[in-house]
């Protein structure tokens, strides 16, 4: 038995010893000496556990699997847990689906790229740079079953006061953010027809940032833009800011399955059309009632929010609301996407990402899950209230591509 499945059905048993035992003994503790040599394996089988997250067979109710997210707990990557602990799931048909923290997209698109995890979202971008595989890494293989986020995170954030726009590098210091952006910064100086050769690049982390590009000692910066509210609190000028997006329509964070996983899961597009009906309506209500969310996030799920001003949390669900929704998800749904859609951004980041053939997008793309999800639309009003929730980021999106 692994010991993600050993994990799991210890969460399941400590579940039921809360509804028995008095609050003040340790659950864990009980658990431990209650099964000694028999295992928590055992015991779980008593109890009724799932199949464990391999799928074999079952009806997708009795199906226990992990859904991994990018990365921390928060506004930004908050709806799958609210899919979990607020039972969105529960009421699209897939009770025993577990929320996962992510480690960044680099790591989470190599996790279920080889099957460590069966299904979650990762950056586009990102796994374009891993999915050929390389001497160091195993080749990805994991399809896109819906469109988590629409837009893409990455952006050039960058001092009006020393550049005049978006390709005025030459001789500039571009700070790359993260991991993320690191292993990204290539598809810029390609798609904004700039030479990269002329441009210096330092590394650092998202959390000193801000305070470089407001010291000068970067000009520029490649990374997310939900720090920009940061940058604008710290830098003492306007800021220029040219999303991805701004160059065509790029794709965001995928909803991407492995496929072995995939391929071996019983009843699979029904288990996956219910995971997106599920994960759509609590992404759909967070970005519709704000507050509601930030509440919830900060008091039942992560409480180390509760540290963050108000500004840093509505910076960042601002910023999550402008990039969730491609325009034509208001009629068509959340998660939309089209095989045309996905094939432009292959070729626009995949010859500066690798120089490995891709596959095409038709052999990347599986629509059927998101064809037999319920759909989750916005009426004229429900899409003023996500606008007006969304801030200044949705009309700085508008104009960038507008303009592009």
């Amino acid at each position: 038995m692994s010991a993600r499945k050993q994990t799991a059905a210890e969460e399941r048993i400590v579940n039921e010893l809360d509804a028995i035992l008095p609050g003040e003994i340790d659950r864990r503790k009980f658990l431990n000496g209650a099964i000694g040599t028999m295992g928590a394996i055992m015991l779980a089988g008593c109890t009724g556990g799932g199949n464990g997250d391999d799928g074999g067979s079952g009806s997708p109710e009795d199906t226990e699997a992990i859904f991994t997210t990018p990365w921390k707990i928060e506004p930004s990557w908050g709806h799958a847990h609210v899919a979990e602990g607020l039972g969105y799931w529960e009421a699209a048909g897939v009770p025993n689906l577990n929320a996962q923290k992510g480690n960044g997209s680099d790591t989470e698109s190599q996790n279920i790229g080889v099957g460590n995890t069966p299904m979650g979202i990762a950056s586009l971008t990102t796994a374009v740079n891993f999915l050929p595989g390389s001497e160091d890494t195993d080749q990805l293989n994991m399809t896109m079953m819906a469109l988590a986020r629409g837009r893409p995170l990455l952006s050039l954030i960058w001092n009006k006061d020393v550049m005049s726009d978006r390709t005025d590098l030459e001789g500039r210091t571009v700070l790359l953010s993260s991991g993320f952006a690191s292993a990204s910064w290539p598809v810029y100086p390609q798609i904004a027809g700039v030479d990269a050769s002329n441009i210096s690049t330092q590394s650092a982390t998202e959390a000193v940032s801000p305070a470089k590009l407001a010291s000068g000692e970067v000009q520029a910066v490649w990374g997310s833009i939900d720090l920009l509210p940061d940058y604008q609190a710290q830098v003492d000028a306007e800021l220029g800011v040219a999303p991805l997006t701004a160059f065509g329509p790029f794709y965001g964070f995928p909803l991407w399955v492995n496929d072995q996983w995939f391929e071996n899961k019983e009843n699979n597009v029904e288990f996956m059309a219910q995971v997106i009906t599920g994960y759509f309506k609590a992404v759909k209500w967070g970005l519709l009632n704000q507050s509601e969310y930030l509440d919830y996030l900060k008091n039942e799920v992560n409480t180390n929010l509760q540290t963050w001003t108000e500004e840093e949390l509505v910076g960042q669900a601002r910023v999550n609301a402008a990039q969730a929704i491609r325009p034509e998800m208001k009629d068509e749904g959340l998660g939309y996407f089209t095989t045309e859609g996905m094939q432009f951004t292959l070729e626009s980041a995949g010859p500066a990402l690798t120089d490995s053939e891709l596959r095409p997008a038709s052999e990347l793309t599986d629509t059927r899950a998101f064809e037999a999800s319920e759909k989750v639309t916005f009426s004229d009003d429900e899409w003023s209230t996500l606008q007006e929730n969304a801030g200044d980021t949705w009309t700085l999106f508008e104009e960038a591509e507008s303009e592009g």
